[in-house]
């Protein structure tokens, strides 16, 4: 500062660089832009054709699957799963799973270890045929896919399983409305590979009036996203949550917020992990417009 200044010249001089300093400090304290949220891989896992849901990769990520429908929430349930290959043109044309097409068949889900593979489905069991939704499974082997099994047990119920998710220990997650409204469900895995009697999470994640479902859990199963139906906490009708599991039990929910959850409906959060990426499905409520697969950067918010 200018010596030769005089004191009121000194005082204004103070201010200005104060509030230089101030302005500075604000800027810097101001919270980052929202990274970019963009069409995923239009012409490939988003098409204009079809309602795209539940995205899934191998853990090479060289093999997509996800389901695909003409309707949203159509009156007859209907669902095919497809798969894409990464190869060296790029990833190939979607095409039908080799063990779908015939029944109403939804969420796939490749588990971190690429050795199961978890979907819900219509088709009968035993020869029987079912009216709601049930989980199914297939094992990896050395010439593919398993037939798919029926999970066995008290995993299934005379509601809807729905969206199953699993960690690397092999807990299984899911939505279901066995006891009323949607909730998240966790069977854990035992020692013999079958799942446990399901039991479903704490009031962190679920509430009494609320619906919540379509639950991704991490493979270390430490941090679990889910939408929540327009619960009074939220910003659209569909809203994507994180909890995190701290002491044995999952914190309460935190909505992801603005820069991926909107006024609209907002659901079917797939992560991937190692790339610290989020893909989701947003349902455009335009006349003429179908729901894509969209991808943004991961953000959780703080605990």
């Amino acid at each position: 500062m200018n010596s030769t200044q005089s004191p009121a010249q000194r005082a204004l001089s103070s201010f200005v660089l104060l509030s230089s300093l101030l302005g500075a400090s604000v800027a810097i304290a101001a919270p980052p832009a929202c990274p970019t949220v963009a069409v995923y891989r239009p012409g490939v896992f988003s098409s204009e054709a079809h309602y795209e849901w539940r995205l899934s990769f191998t853990p090479s990520r060289k093999t997509a699957y996800w389901h695909i429908s003409d309707d949203f929430l159509p009156t007859i349930p209907q669902g095919v799963i497809v798969t894409s290959t990464l190869g060296p043109k790029g990833w190939s044309r979607a095409r039908t799973a080799s063990f779908s097409g015939k029944y109403a068949d939804n969420d796939a889900y490749v588990s971190p270890d690429g050795s199961t593979f978890l979907f819900s489905s219509m088709r009968p069991v035993d020869g029987v045929a079912r009216k709601d939704f049930d989980l199914w499974m297939m094992r990896r082997t050395v010439d593919g896919w398993s037939e798919p099994m029926h999970l066995a047990g008290a995993v299934n119920s005379g509601k809807e399983e729905l969206y199953p998710s699993m960690d690397r220990q092999g807990n299984l997650y899911f939505g279901s409305d066995r006891d009323g409204g949607f909730d998240v469900w966790r069977s854990r895995r035992q020692r013999d590979g079958s799942f446990a009697a399901p039991e479903k999470l704490g009031s962190g994640v679920n509430t009494k009036d609320f619906w919540e479902f379509n639950p991704e859990i991490s493979p270390d199963g430490k941090t679990l996203l889910f939408v929540g139906l327009n619960r009074p906490d939220g910003i659209g009708w569909g809203d994507i949550y994180v909890s995190r599991l701290r002491d044995g039990e999952f914190t309460p929910a935190r909505d992801l917020g603005p820069c991926v959850n909107t006024g609209k409906d907002d659901f079917h959060p797939t992560v991937l992990w190692r790339e610290n990426k989020l893909v989701f499905v947003r349902n455009p409520d335009e006349p003429g417009k179908k729901s894509d697969f969209l991808i943004t950067e991961l953000r959780l918010p703080p605990e």
